[in-house]
Order: C-alpha cells, then sequence, then structure tokens
C-alpha cells in the first residue's frame, strides 16, 4: 500500500463539488462499457452508483449516475471536483454521438444521509436539471445553484462519513484499492458484460482473493502522521486513508487486511503508538455475485 508521509495527505478531504451533464444518443451505452455500472438500462427518474476503474480494477472515480427526462445523463459528487472526472470520461469518446460538460462551476452539490436507505436511486428534475439524487448504500445529493450557496462543512461531513464508512476521492477512491477493499462493491455489477477493469475484479471473487477490509479505528491524543498500520510482529498489514480529529483523540478510516484487524484488534502505527479497530465494515455487495470473507 502506498505511503503518505504527512498528516495533511490523511485528514480531509475538502468538499468541492463535481457535476457532470452528458448528452447525445450514445451516453448510455460509452457509460455502459466504460463504468462498473450496468446502465443500458438506466430509465428517466433512475439512479445508479457508477465507478471508473483502470484496467487493474483499481478505483478513479465514483459518481451518482440519474438519468433525466430528456434524456441527459448526469454524474455527480460531493468531492472530487468535476475536471478529472470530465477528463476520463472524454478520453472515452472516440467517434460516438455523446457530449460531456462540466457545469461544477455553476452547480453546487450538498449531501445528507437519509433515515432509512432508499431500495433503488432516484432522482427528482429540476429547471431541466437533478436537483435531489439518492442512491441505496450513499448519501443523497442535493443539487442547487453555486451562486449564493453556503460553503460546505468539510469537517462536518468527513466526521459522519468515516462514521458510515463512505470512500472519499483522493483518500479511499484511489488507483491503491479495488471498490471491494473500500466498501463501494454496490457500484460493480458483475453480471453486465465487460468493462474496464472487469477481469480483476471478477478474478478476485472467483478465486476468493479479497483479503482487504474498509475498517474505522480509533486512537488517543494527536492524529498519526504517516498511514501505515502494523501488527504486532511488525509486519505491515494495512493503512489509515483518512483521519479527523475528535474531542476524545481521532477517528480514521484504513484498508487493512481480514485477518489482521478484527474488531477490537490493536494495530501499531509508525511512531509505535497503537489504534483501536472499532468496527469491520461489510462487504458492500456487488449485482451478480456474493462476496464472502477470505
Amino acid at each position: 500500500m502506498s505511503q503518505m508521509s504527512h498528516a495533511s495527505a490523511l485528514v480531509g478531504p475538502p468538499l468541492a463539488s463535481g457535476v457532470i451533464r452528458l448528452t447525445g444518443r450514445d451516453v448510455a451505452t460509452v457509460l455502459h462499457n466504460i463504468s462498473t455500472q450496468s446502465l443500458l438500462d438506466l430509465a428517466p427518474g433512475e439512479a445508479r452508483l457508477a465507478l471508473l476503474c483502470d484496467f487493474r480494477g483499481r478505483l478513479l472515480h465514483r459518481a451518482h449516475t440519474a438519468r433525466l427526462a430528456d434524456g441527459s445523463v448526469w454524474m455527480a459528487r460531493e468531492d472530487g471536483g468535476g475536471a478529472g472526472l470530465k477528463s476520463t470520461l472524454d478520453r472515452a469518446v472516440f467517434r460516438e454521438d455523446v457530449r460531456v460538460e462540466d457545469l461544477s462551476a455553476r452547480l453546487s452539490v450538498a449531501t445528507e444521509w437519509p433515515g432509512a436507505p432508499p431500495a433503488a436511486g432516484r432522482v427528482d428534475e429540476e429547471r431541466g436539471r437533478p436537483a435531489r439524487i439518492e442512491i441505496p448504500g450513499g448519501p443523497t445529493l442535493r443539487i442547487g445553484d453555486a451562486a449564493g450557496a453556503a460553503g460546505p462543512d468539510a469537517n462536518a461531513w468527513n466526521t459522519e462519513r468515516i462514521e458510515r464508512g463512505w470512500a472519499a476521492h483522493g483518500h479511499e477512491v484511489s488507483e491503491a484499492f479495488t471498490p471491494f477493499d473500500v466498501n463501494l462493491g454496490a457500484g460493480v455489477h458483475l453480471d453486465k458484460g465487460c468493462f474496464t477493469g472487469q477481469e480483476t475484479l471478477m478474478r478476485l471473487v472467483t478465486y476468493g482473493n479479497l483479503r482487504r477490509r474498509l475498517v474505522r479505528m480509533r486512537g488517543a491524543g494527536v492524529p498519526p502522521a504517516a498511514a501505515p498500520l502494523r501488527d504486532g510482529t511488525g509486519a505491515e498489514v494495512g493503512a489509515l486513508t483518512s483521519v479527523i480529529v475528535t474531542r476524545e483523540g481521532w477517528t480514521a478510516l484504513a484498508v487493512a487486511k481480514q485477518v489482521a484487524a478484527p474488531e477490537g484488534a490493536e494495530l501499531v502505527m509508525t511512531d509505535g503508538r497503537t489504534a483501536t479497530v472499532e468496527r469491520v465494515f461489510p462487504f458492500a455487495q456487488p449485482a451478480g455475485r456474493l462476496l464472502r470473507e477470505s
């Protein structure tokens, strides 16, 4: 796992709205072919979590993906901005009829967690754009005009998402991890056919090589300055990915080997202090296969 050398790399991230509109007769086909999600049958009014991976099945982007009544498809996220996502989408379009627009500067994205998770994703429209997008297992996104919008409270958001195990861009959504490592399996459809990274992800499931899990950890004192986590023998077994300061010390998300990080386990940081595994998040199940612990 890649090491992060400064505490600032672990804290956060800041919130940065990303809103992309895709139009053209080939949008559904292109997105279906490059994303982990099944999108050919995405109907107006529906929304799903979609991920973009590299050929190794490592994460590049995640986005709430919704189709409106006019046939346009929108991809939105509360962090990560829109520029990187647009660039990745642009590279996937050759002669297809697809137009990719980054509307992140004009539209803001706010987040909330529903009282009860919805059974299916949906989108509410307003003035030809999404106003509210909800998906099972993730936060609800509220989209409004950026002008005059209050700035997001990144500290409150990161506290909430760490508590719930929601992956953030540049932290858990990273080329260091697959969707299964960071509790984003619900955005993967393994029966839809080929997509970028599909072969690797299918092999992990077929041969039971799912050895890493997203966990929540707590520690006392100041947050750690480096990511690696070790077991009692000194072997590296994981890495901290997101940290937030609390009144009692700090809480964090980490990706760790299942066998080394059951709930209650004490893992050793690079400065010699220990931190406790408070929760092991269950696998978020993909469509088409059942994930089992190794």
